[in-house]
């Protein structure tokens, strides 16, 4: 309310009312500083004048002592207090402090000061004292007589509250005119100053209410007053111009920075090439739905997925072309989400889902299905029709605790289960999955340990040659842990890949073959070669040249004695490395198998650019050759295209009689399988070569060798 009051009061109002009050106040000021002057002097008059009545009674009293007191005439004396209006009491004590006469005026009020501490204390002294205030009076006790040998004391009690009252009262009546008459002639003179001087102000004040309702910096205001409202109008319309262009300047640079920060806002959160959500937006973003979820007691639930075999279509068809594809794959994904769903790229060809409010895990899988179902359409871009696939897995929030990090290792889990069971499926996180996690991690720690206490070791299995004679083996390594058991290579193998331990198992893998070399050699009397397999993540480090080099000089062997085999990914996952690695050992006198050929997806396109000797066909072109005219004919060429480059060939994975003899039969250089011998052990080696040369020769009279054999 009193701000209501504030504004409605105005400059006008203000001036006139703060010069109204300032005089008043003055006024007032001044008042009371000349009633408290007032009043001390009168109290100082009084108690002068109270002083010098009781010494003059007590004088005169001194004479009716001087002979023998007389009531009567102290009474007459003590009436000398009548004709003093305020004197209230007036008491005479003989010389021992004995009251013997005293004085009390008709009108006077009753009073309690005989009680009072401070004049019980002045009276139990027995002893004279000045005029002294107690409340509302003033008492007097002066000696009769002689100071030092009074003959009595009278005591005198002047009431001086009334007089004082009566006194202001007077003042008051006197004063009042006179201040309303200040106030007038200061109204007056305050409204002419606030016409002579505030009109201008108030205008130029409502001036500047309208430019801050308005926004309008255009507008200027008519100078008009006296100089220093004139300078301030002038200041003004200067300050407003200023404003005009720096507030166009600023719309202009706000304009800008929106567009940057919408720019960057973009950048930050969503991916350039394919236009989706990325990792950093998405996670923020599921956070929070997963937050809100728990709230409501709702579930909902992920998608982790990639491309299969996406790699393998960038190097074929190059990097434009997948790029080309992430962008169509994210069209159609989302054409089968539902309006909330959100698809997000998280980086190279890895995708997340995220389905909010999902009351049944069936739902999720309706969505992965219709996914998989609209990609079996093959994807036209430019001169390519690709098929492709992804591998899908699926997490509910409510089964995860509804923890982020929970949730998308889940989904990864599932997604590795969804890969493992073959391309384009999906598969729905159950806790009985993370058996397989927590197994990775167990063989993972475990390496490195198995590496120091010999866990590992190595079997051999031989390549017999077309002609029956034992030319080689492949060195395989085994595990063996005492906590989990016999491990496969094809277990630990990959774990080892991703986990970078498979430098240091390819190191002892290596060490090992070496170090066997010489008792091999003991066991054949010919010249054999032993191949062991790589990784391409060998390739990316200087260490296994090291140790191959220190290997072989440490154990007096010779590089020529050895054959290193490479499967056809891993070649091709890094070509430009594999290269120059088996370019440096091919002049040192090795010689380079490519393993499981036929398995890639670009492998013709990169035969005639690699360095290798030995080309290993895969089993599946063996097996399947005999159940399939076709895959029979794509072994036959691929045996023809090997005589044609001058390539070494190698059938692995020969388990029948009729494997061998059809392999035989079609110029096979080498053979590799159950059907000889089984990966034994170094000690074992010579009765496997025994027992792979009987195989050979019950082959020998049902087969008839070319004459060139």
């Amino acid at each position: 309310m009193s701000s209501g009051i504030h504004e409605k009061l105005g400059i006008r109002g203000k001036f006139l009312l703060i010069s109204t009050l300032s005089i008043a106040l003055c006024a007032l000021s001044v008042f009371m500083v000349s009633l408290k002057e007032h009043e001390a002097i009168y109290i100082k008059s009084v108690e002068n004048n109270l002083e010098a009545l009781t010494t003059n009674v007590a004088d005169d009293l001194l004479f009716t002592f001087s002979e023998d007191p007389d009531n009567f005439v102290l009474k007459n004396k003590l009436l000398t207090f009548e004709r003093y209006d305020h004197i209230l009491y007036a008491y005479v004590y003989d010389a021992n402090w004995n009251l013997i006469e005293r004085y009390i005026k008709p009108s006077a009020r009753p009073t309690r000061i005989v009680h009072d501490p401070r004049y019980q204390s002045l009276i139990a002294h027995k002893k004279p004292f000045p005029v002294t205030h107690i409340n509302d009076f003033l008492v007097c006790m002066e000696p009769i007589g002689n100071p030092e040998f009074p003959v009595g004391y009278l005591e005198v009690i002047h009431d001086f509250k009334q007089p004082i009252a009566d006194s202001r009262h007077d003042l008051l009546i006197t004063a009042i005119p006179l201040v309303l008459l200040i106030l007038l002639i200061s109204s007056i003179i305050s409204w002419y100053m606030f016409r002579r001087i505030l009109t201008p102000l108030i205008r130029l004040s409502a001036f500047t209410r309208q430019v801050k309702h308005t926004r309008d910096y255009t507008l200027q205001h008519s100078p008009e007053g006296v100089n220093e409202v004139l300078h301030l109008s002038q200041d003004i319309n200067s300050m407003l111009e200023t404003i005009n262009q720096e507030n166009q300047l600023n719309q202009e640079q706000n304009k800008k920075l929106r567009q940057q920060q919408a720019s960057m806002f973009r950048l930050a959160n969503y991916d350039h090439l394919t236009g989706l959500p990325n990792r950093r937006y998405v996670m923020e973003t599921l956070e929070q739905q997963l937050s809100s979820a728990q709230k409501r007691h709702t579930d909902m639930a992920i998608f982790f997925f990639n491309i299969d075999s996406f790699k393998d279509i960038n190097d074929l068809m190059g990097h434009a072309t997948g790029d080309q594809l992430l962008h169509h794959l994210s069209r159609i994904i989302s054409g089968c989400l539902r309006r909330d769903d959100i698809l997000a790229r998280l980086g190279g060809d890895d995708f997340l889902v995220v389905l909010p409010d999902l009351p049944d895990p069936d739902i999720a899988k309706q969505i992965a299905q219709t996914i998989l179902e609209q990609l079996k359409a093959p994807i036209a871009i430019e001169q390519w029709e690709i098929h492709t696939s992804v591998s899908i897995g699926i997490a509910m929030a409510k089964a995860s605790g509804f923890d982020i990090d929970t949730l998308i290792s889940n989904a990864d889990i599932a997604m590795s289960y969804s890969k493992a069971a073959g391309k384009g499926s999906y598969r729905l996180f159950k806790p009985k999955m993370l058996s397989l996690k927590r197994r990775t991690l167990q063989i993972m720690n475990l390496i490195p340990m198995a590496l120091e206490n010999n866990e590992f070791f190595l079997v051999y299995q031989p390549k017999v040659s077309r002609q029956g004679g034992v030319i080689g083996f492949e060195a395989l390594i085994r595990w063996n842990n005492p906590e989990l058991g016999f491990i496969p290579p094809s277990e630990f193998i990959p774990i080892a890949e991703n986990g970078g331990k498979i430098g240091e198992i390819t190191s002892w893998m290596l060490c090992r073959a070496i170090q066997d070399l010489e008792q091999i050699q003991a066991i054949c009397s010919y010249p054999v070669v032993v191949s062991v397999n790589i990784s391409s993540k060998d390739l990316m480090t200087p260490q296994l040249e090291n140790v191959l080099q220190s290997a072989l000089e440490e154990h007096h062997q010779d590089i020529t004695r050895l054959q290193f085999e490479i499967t056809e990914s891993s070649y091709l996952e890094k070509f430009d490395v594999a290269n120059q690695f088996f370019s440096r050992i091919k002049a040192l006198g090795s010689s380079i198998a490519l393993d499981d050929f036929g398995t890639g997806y670009s492998s013709l396109s990169y035969l005639n650019r690699i360095d290798i000797d030995t080309l290993k066909i895969d089993r599946q072109f063996v097996v399947n050759s005999f159940n399939s005219d076709k895959d029979a004919s794509v072994l036959n060429a691929i045996l023809d295209l090997t005589k044609q480059l001058g390539l070494h060939s190698c059938c692995e994975g020969v388990e029948t009689e009729e494997h061998a003899r059809y392999l035989i039969e079609r110029g096979c250089d080498s053979l590799q399988g159950y059907y000889f011998s089984q990966p034994v052990p170094l000690a074992d080696l010579a009765q496997a070569i025994r027992s792979s040369v009987q195989q050979y020769h019950r082959l020998f009279d049902q087969v008839r060798l070319p004459d060139h054999a």
